[in-house]
């Protein structure tokens, strides 16, 4: 029987420092996953830095990999533009895309793998010890966001939170209120929304994405609306993450496009749009 081949879609922009591990982190997991074919899917998201030519170097002699580039007329931050053209081109029976900066390395795929056979949509997350449905409880999920939004204030980070480094408390405050908005407003029970760390089946890809409206940093939380609405099955796996904020191209913006969309994605919901 042939080989099943995943697709890792890395969204990019400005990450010169980070990019040359991140690729070969994959290629060193790549050669441990005997059962599956890897493909390497490098999205420039208009670098301004030496990106594109490190990933280039990096991935010269890999077999199987796209160099791909984001409309570089697209105005505002990109990457839900990036990881959409990804999955769009990838050529996997999975794909998954994760960060530039190696937040989450990947050989944490390997935590995911038992999953695709029963669900079409395994998410990473770092807020729980154990594998969890998101379609759970709404009203547990709730008083939990909320648990998460009051610990970040008093005690700078939620203490359900495992990454081995922990955020600032100011995005520690935007992840959470975001999370807590997103369970408020769109009625979703996810203990993660945002983790950069996210598989699919080549179906749930083809269905989702196209649908996608959002492009900002944000756009995970369209995805997983649409996810749920095209009754995917879902599940969120633990995984390690290492929170570097100095590799991030988080800024101010990204806080207020990350609750615009949220308004946009129940607008668009009230309106049609994703019918």
């Amino acid at each position: 029987m042939s080989r099943k081949t995943i697709s890792v879609i890395i969204p990019t922009r400005n990450q010169a420092e980070k990019i040359g591990e991140t690729i070969d982190h994959i290629k060193a997991e790549s050669q441990k996953l005997r059962d599956f074919n890897i493909e390497i899917v490098f999205v420039n998201d208009r670098s301004t830095d030496d990106s594109v030519g490190i990933a280039a170097e990096r991935l010269k002699d890999y077999p199987d990999h796209q160099i791909l580039h984001t409309d570089e007329t697209h105005v505002g931050n990109g990457k839900g533009l990036a990881v959409e053209l990804g999955m769009a081109k990838a050529r996997g029976d999975f794909r998954i895309f994760m960060d530039a900066d190696n937040s989450t390395r990947f050989e944490e795929v390997e935590k995911l793998l038992p999953f695709l056979d029963n669900y079409d949509i395994v998410l990473g997350t770092r807020y729980s010890n154990e594998a969890v449905s998101p379609c759970g409880n709404w009203v547990k999920s709730f008083w939990i966001a909320v648990g998460d939004v009051v610990e970040v204030m008093l005690y700078g980070y939620a203490l359900r939170y495992t990454a081995k480094m922990k955020q600032g408390r100011f995005r520690a405050l935007v992840s959470r209120g975001g999370n807590l908005a997103f369970t408020v407003l769109l009625g979703q029970s996810f203990t993660d929304s945002r983790c950069g760390f996210k598989m699919c089946s080549k179906d749930a890809a083809e269905k989702i994405f196209p649908k996608c409206r959002i492009k900002t940093w944000d756009f995970d939380s369209e995805v997983l609306v649409l996810a749920k609405k095209f009754g995917f099955s879902m599940i969120e796996v633990p995984v390690v993450w290492y929170d570097d904020a100095g590799a991030s191209n988080f800024k101010i913006s990204d806080m207020i496009n990350s609750f615009k969309a949220i308004f946009l994605i129940r607008w668009n919901q009230l309106t049609g749009k994703y019918q």
